[in-house]
Formats: C-alpha cells, sequence, structure tokens
C-alpha cells in the first residue's frame, strides 16, 4: 500500500490564515445584514450637533416633516386655563395728520387737555410770555414736538404782536437778529410756525430773512396760510428749507359742534390725500373735542403724527 504525503508545514500555515479571513467576512455580513433590518432610532435618539462643549440639546420641532428649512422655534404649549395672546395684523394707516396747537406759552395750565389726549400731536409756544419755556419743557419732556410760534405781521391794522415779534419794515439784519433770540429763548424747538403773518408771509424779503435763520439752525417752517397770498412755500423750497402748510383750522369758532366738524374735514382731507396738516389753539375747547373724536381716528386708520414728519 501506498503511503500518504503530507503537506509541507507552511502550507499548512497558510491554510489556517486563509479560513480565519474567510470566517472574518462571514461575521462582517451577518452584522451588516442584522444592523440594516434593525429599526432606525427615533428623532430623540438623533445625536445633537456640533461637538464637544458646543453640544446642546435639539428643540422639539412642531414642522411638519418634509417641510424643509430651517430649525422650528421651540412652542411652548400654554398651562391649563391660560389663553393664547391674539397677534393683531399690522395695517397700513389710511391717512395721516399732523395737529399743532397755537398760542401756547401764557399759562402752563393750557398744556393739561393737550398732554391728555396721549398722541404725538405738536405744541407752538409763542417767545416772551410768561411760561413760554416752562411750556416747552414740559411738553418736551412728555414726548411732544415742540416749535416756535414767531409772530409775524398782520394785514390788519392795530393787531398787537406781542414779544419777539417780525415786522416788515424792519431790515433784513434785525429780522434775523429776532428771530435768533426768539429761538435762543425756547431751546430743544425743532422748528416754527407763522403767529398771524398775513401781511408779513407775502412778503419776499421779510421771509427770505426769516427763513435764511430756520435754514442755518437746520429747522423746519410751516406756513399756517393766513392769506391765500402767501410766498412762505416757494420760498422755502427754492432756499431747500422743508416746509408743510396747514390744510384745516379746526376752531376758527370756539363752539364744539364747530371743531367737531372741522376735526372730521380734517380726516376727510387725510383720507383723499394721504395727510393734511390741521392748526388749533391751546385757550379753546380744540383738546376737549378732539379726544371724543380719537376713536373716529382709529375707525378711519387715520394716524396722528408730528408735524415734523409731513414736512417736504
Amino acid at each position: 500500500m501506498a503511503r500518504s504525503r503530507r503537506a509541507p508545514a507552511h502550507a499548512r500555515v497558510r491554510s489556517v490564515w486563509q479560513g480565519a479571513v474567510l470566517a472574518a467576512v462571514l461575521i462582517g455580513v451577518v452584522v451588516g445584514l442584522w444592523t440594516a433590518w434593525r429599526p432606525a432610532p427615533g428623532p430623540a435618539a438623533a445625536p445633537a450637533a456640533g461637538t464637544g462643549a458646543d453640544r446642546v440639546p435639539a428643540a422639539p420641532s412642531s414642522r411638519p416633516p418634509g417641510s424643509g428649512g430651517g430649525p422650528a422655534p421651540q412652542v411652548v404649549a400654554p398651562a391649563p386655563g391660560t389663553a393664547r395672546p391674539v397677534v393683531r395684523p399690522t395695517v397700513e394707516p389710511a391717512g395721516r395728520v399732523a395737529i399743532i396747537f397755537d398760542d401756547a406759552g401764557a399759562d402752563l395750565a393750557q398744556l393739561d387737555p393737550i398732554l391728555a389726549l396721549g398722541r404725538p400731536v405738536t405744541v407752538a409756544v409763542l417767545p416772551g410770555l410768561p411760561a413760554s419755556q416752562l411750556v416747552a419743557e414740559r411738553a418736551t419732556a412728555a414726548g411732544l414736538e415742540v416749535i416756535l410760534h414767531l409772530p409775524l405781521e398782520a394785514a390788519e391794522a392795530g393787531r398787537a404782536l406781542g414779544p419777539g415779534g417780525i415786522t416788515t419794515d424792519m431790515t433784513a439784519d434785525a429780522i434775523a437778529a429776532q428771530v435768533r433770540a426768539d429761538l435762543d429763548g425756547l431751546p430743544g424747538v425743532v422748528g416754527l410756525s407763522g403767529h398771524m403773518g398775513s401781511r408779513a408771509t407775502a412778503d419776499r424779503r421779510v421771509m427770505t430773512a426769516v427763513l435764511q435763520v430756520v435754514r442755518e439752525r437746520g429747522l423746519f417752517f410751516v406756513d399756517s396760510r393766513t392769506t391765500v397770498h402767501s410766498v412762505v412755500a416757494a420760498v422755502a423750497l427754492e432756499m431747500g428749507i422743508p416746509v408743510a402748510e396747514r390744510a384745516v383750522f379746526l376752531d376758527n369758532e370756539d363752539d364744539p359742534v364747530y371743531i367737531a366738524g372741522q376735526v372730521r374735514r380734517l380726516l376727510e382731507v387725510a383720507r383723499i390725500r394721504g395727510a393734511a396738516v390741521g392748526i388749533g389753539h391751546v385757550q379753546k375747547q380744540t383738546a376737549e373735542v378732539l379726544r371724543g373724536l380719537l376713536p373716529e381716528f382709529d375707525r378711519a386708520r387715520i394716524i396722528v403724527v408730528p408735524v415734523s414728519t409731513l414736512v417736504r
């Protein structure tokens, strides 16, 4: 009988290594199949973004699956019995009105009904009166806009201007000096308007001298338009000075019914034009009447703004 031949030692070692490699491959295949079959972990088990110290737990998302976009804000459920806050839509106003209260400065108490309005009206303060500076300071502290109510000569003879007035017989230098002095007596004013002025506002030389000071101080001018012959707007625009014009006088008659009609007229002008300036007076019933009509402003979506927002 023939004798069997044994494989060399190095061949036997190679066979053992081949078997080990084959076994490792089989184990890898089994593990891979088991991992693929196992259900994926839910969102709570997903790892957070970042590494190390900057890793924070992810906030739960209220965004539907597949909606895309960035991370959704965290939604906090209200406590039982607590209503969710109502978010009102932002609505563009149908128009804007600026309301100026002229002739302030004689009495600090005249400011009370104006402050009670709670709206950003404008106060026009006459220079050199007993309470002029106190009125300006109090109105400014309350967040209202304050302008100098510059006395300008009227066409009617015998109408007293009061302190700090401008007349048509003054030189240009004298006019400029007086306007500067009036402004210096009311620090913090942001503009000027004319008190009376049916003669002065029709005089180009006079208004040029006035408006030169307005320009050097970086202010604006509101023309009360007490005459159809006013040159204020034309001169101001030529000089590059912001200007606004009165649309409605609110209280030529100090009667609540009349004033209410004029306020409603102002609302209508603002609705048609988009903006309008109304002028009343601190010594009349205008503030009290206006306060009762503020709900009509809100229903009409007409907002009250400082007069500086309506200059052009």
